[in-house]
């Protein structure tokens, strides 16, 4: 049993500095992750979720998850134009589409195997997810993009130990955010009904 939890969860004791720092920031990333779906309007999510890519970012730079933390930072600035939504300049389809094209760029660029094309992947579903306005179907997606980073930190050379944590413990906060909220109107989208 002692081998089956090594081998899941690492030997910590052969870790490096920056891996033991890396997991770190994935801990402190899961806490505020978790908070994330837990909010009825998509405003306070996206403002969650910016804090989450930074501290993501510094986790997978730290593991050497180049795509990830490339996908991160790109998320960052993706999280400043939706929140932003309600001004001109941020207000277009446009974004949705610049996004999925730096996405995809940085797929190319940050290349290493077939896995590394998985965090592009959730990005760009994420970017969708975002970009629209309604949480019940931002939750739905989140169950997608938790498989597809999942399988991605699993396959690191330095496996993201709190990032498998971390997509295990959100997808059951987005299964719990679906039921609490299930027969509740989204408040932004019947706002644009009225």
């Amino acid at each position: 049993m002692g081998d089956l939890i090594t081998k899941i969860f690492g030997d910590f004791s052969r870790m490096t500095t920056a891996e033991i720092v890396a997991q770190i920031f994935g801990f402190i990333g899961i806490a505020v992750f978790l908070l994330c779906f837990q909010f009825k309007e998509m405003k306070t999510a996206r403002k969650i979720k910016m804090a989450v890519d930074v501290i993501w970012a510094i986790h997978y730079f730290l593991l050497g998850g180049y795509p990830a933390f490339a996908i991160n930072v790109i998320c960052f600035f993706r999280e400043i134009v939706f929140i932003n939504s309600d001004k001109k300049f941020f207000s277009g389809k446009i974004w949705l589409y610049i996004f999925v094209v730096f996405n995809l760029a940085s797929a190319v660029l940050t290349w290493k195997n077939v896995f590394s094309i998985l965090p592009a992947i959730t990005a760009c579903i994420a970017t969708y997810s975002f970009w629209q306005k309604n949480i019940k179907k931002a939750r739905v997606l989140a169950l997608v993009n938790n498989g597809f980073m999942f399988t991605y930190d699993l396959t690191m050379e330095n496996i993201s130990y709190m990032g498998l944590v971390s997509e295990t413990l959100a997808f059951c906060s987005v299964i719990i955010a679906i039921i609490r909220h299930k027969n509740r109107k989204d408040p932004e989208t019947s706002k644009a009904k009225d």
